[in-house]
């Protein structure tokens, strides 16, 4: 039990510092050096497309929040206006007509609150321009609530919904985040391979050289005729293609890169087999054992996918939506009144409003809502299909990857052991330089396809580890 118990104890302290390094690499990065990996993904975090619109799309429900926040805030505007009167009698004109105007600013507010309550004092200053009396000062404050059924206001509704889209905002920002630094580690493998298959080329392409040099030097002497020129000029043709095409492959992926990460067109990324940066995120990785039972692993992703988290959100929504809009079928009961300083006169009101007969707008609601919460159902469903086939497939690529390793590691240690060999009998005479050259190389070759499946299998249970929410 206690040797249980420090084995989980153990994977929890791997998981933490792997999260630390390759999901918040934040004290690693202040010290990059230029041109090294670190520094490219540091750059990337900040100036990376993909990233910027997800950040983009954050900061504007951030706004949105923001501006319903302001709308509750006491609001202030200024009032003003002229208005002319005139009155006729009927039987006597002259005696009864008179006539005015009356000017009339003011300065009026409002304030609006969550629970729907609102306030409107004003303060105004009336003047009757017609005559020398002085101007009249008049204040007036309302106020309005409802206070049966009790829901939130309409500000109050939306402020809740934003909060759920920045929740589903944030989770998706998090994933893609952490996606793209998979991507960028792969990318930046990619690139170490592909720059040593572009040495093994030149090499091939060097042999190839001296291999038509040798050929034309023994045609001079008669000892290689035509059909040997020509076979030795189609190999150098074919090392110089291959040289060409894993060099167009090297700019190619580095632009892509490059483009990826936001990094400029110019920049010298710094190709280190040994990077510190690479080597500690690996380490952790390779020390992660991913051997708990299929079934309990989907338990993890179900609890910590983002995905099935913005479906439970948006299930939790539909509900509370639902529940506000019963509301709207009860008896309304809103209360106010008015009060005015110059009559110091206050009044007062109750309201009662009933909807007794809708024409069947609520059964149409009702469908409206179980159709939504069917349709929830269903794409829950489906994403949970979908996470479960990629949690199978990715762990048959470990499994894969780790086989395809040890074929690898065995096709390597041939090689090499041929190797010795063929370097022993170079040093007795029986071998060219060129048979040695070819075998080294053929060495080489291998040894690169072993780092390869090595990477293979670390890019696997990185993306593992992402999907079950281990980092």
């Amino acid at each position: 039990m206690v040797k249980k118990q420090k084995t989980v104890h153990g994977f929890c302290l791997l998981c933490l510092i792997l999260v630390i390094i390759l999901v918040q690499p934040g004290n690693h990065l202040r010290a990059a050096e230029k041109g090294s990996l670190e520094a490219a993904v540091a750059w990337g975090l900040v100036h990376s497309p993909t990233i910027l619109k997800l950040e983009e799309e954050v900061e504007q429900i951030h706004r949105q929040l923001a501006k319903i926040e302001t709308g509750l805030n006491w609001q202030a505007g200024f009032t003003g206006g002229i208005t002319a009167s005139r009155t006729e009698g009927a039987e006597a004109p002259s005696a009864n007509r008179s006539s005015g105007e009356q000017a009339e600013v003011g300065i009026q507010g409002n304030k609006l609150f969550r629970t729907g309550l609102s306030l409107e004092p004003k303060i105004t200053l009336k003047k009757q321009l017609s005559t020398d009396e002085e101007a009249e000062v008049g204040f007036t404050f309302r106020l309005q609530q409802q206070i049966y059924p009790w829901v939130p206001s309409a500000a109050e509704q939306e402020y809740y919904k934003l909060l759920n889209t920045l929740k589903k905002a944030e989770d998706n920002y998090e994933w893609q985040v952490t996606t793209a630094k998979i991507d960028w580690l792969e990318g930046y493998l990619d690139l170490l391979r592909l720059q040593e298959q572009l040495v093994a080329a030149e090499t091939e392409y060097n042999v190839a050289v001296d291999e038509l040099a040798l050929v034309q030097a023994r045609q001079k002497i008669g000892e290689a005729g035509k059909q040997q020129i020509l076979a030795a000029q189609a190999a150098l043709k074919q090392a110089e293609y291959k040289l060409k095409q894993g060099l167009n492959r090297f700019e190619e992926a580095k632009r892509q890169w490059l483009l990826a990460l936001g990094l400029p067109a110019d920049y010298q990324i710094v190709l280190e087999e040994k990077s510190s940066y690479f080597g500690e995120l690996q380490a952790e990785v390779d020390a992660l054992k991913l051997t708990g039972d299929r079934q309990e692993l989907f338990s993890q992703v179900e609890a910590t996918h983002y995905q099935i988290t913005a479906k439970r959100i948006d299930r939790a929504q539909l509900e509370q939506e639902w529940t506000w809009k019963q509301k709207d079928y009860q008896p309304e009961v809103t209360t106010g009144g008015t009060y005015d300083a110059p009559s110091k006169s206050w009044t007062m009101n109750l309201n009662l409003t009933y909807q007794f007969w809708d024409g069947g707008a609520r059964r149409l609601e009702r469908e409206e809502y179980e159709a939504r919460q069917r349709a929830l159902d269903r794409e829950e469903e489906s994403i949970r299909a979908n996470l479960d086939s990629q949690l199978k497939t990715l762990l048959g690529g470990v499994e894969l990857a780790e086989l395809q390793l040890e074929e690898k590691k065995l096709t390597w240690e041939k090689v090499s052991n041929e190797t010795v060999i063929y370097r022993q009998q170079l040093e007795a005479g029986y071998l060219t330089e060129k048979d040695w050259t070819l075998k080294d190389l053929e060495r080489k070759t291998a040894e690169l396809g072993y780092k390869t499946a090595e990477d293979q299998v670390f890019l696997s249970k990185l993306r593992v580890l992402q999907l079950i929410g281990l980092i």
